[in-house]
């Protein structure tokens, strides 16, 4: 996956013990998590959230599909920054890029990089039964208006 010039959102963290394995290195699940950490905090900058509602207005967003390439290993304590560019906003998923730099060197250096598809679902309020639906469409215009 290529480096894109411009990414949709950044956050920035540091490394904790519980996310390195016993030779210290972070390991791999914690990338998933700090992706997914940065992706709820973008969503909180459009006034949203991944599980939203209460009724029949309950709305989620599960994983379809994840793929991640490691480059680099990250230590304990390493400051990191996790981008994110969304890539597709289709009827009913959304596909990100996501791109971890080590932020504790002169020059940024990438540790890892993929993508993630999630798809919008409703729960049915009597039965909790997940269905997929078609994203609306006030909310597809804030998340189209965060990519410019």
């Amino acid at each position: 996956m290529s480096l894109p010039e411009t990414f949709h959102f950044t956050k920035q963290r540091r490394v904790e013990w519980a996310d390195t394995d016993c030779a210290g290195i972070v390991h791999f699940t914690s990338f998933l998590r700090y992706v997914e950490n940065t992706e709820h905090a973008f969503w909180r900058s459009l006034g949203l959230s991944v599980h939203t509602g209460e009724g029949e207005e309950r709305q989620g967003w599960p994983r379809v599909s994840v793929r991640c390439d490691f480059t680099k290993p990250v230590r304990f304590e390493q400051l990191l920054n996790v981008s994110l560019r969304i890539l597709n906003v289709g009827n009913t998923t959304l596909r990100y890029g996501f791109w971890i730099f080590d932020d504790s060197e002169p020059k940024p250096a990438l540790v890892a990089a993929g993508e993630l598809t999630i798809i919008h679902v409703s729960f049915e309020p009597n039965s909790g039964k997940i269905s997929k639906a078609p994203l609306p469409d006030a909310l597809k215009e804030r998340i189209i208006s965060a990519m410019s």
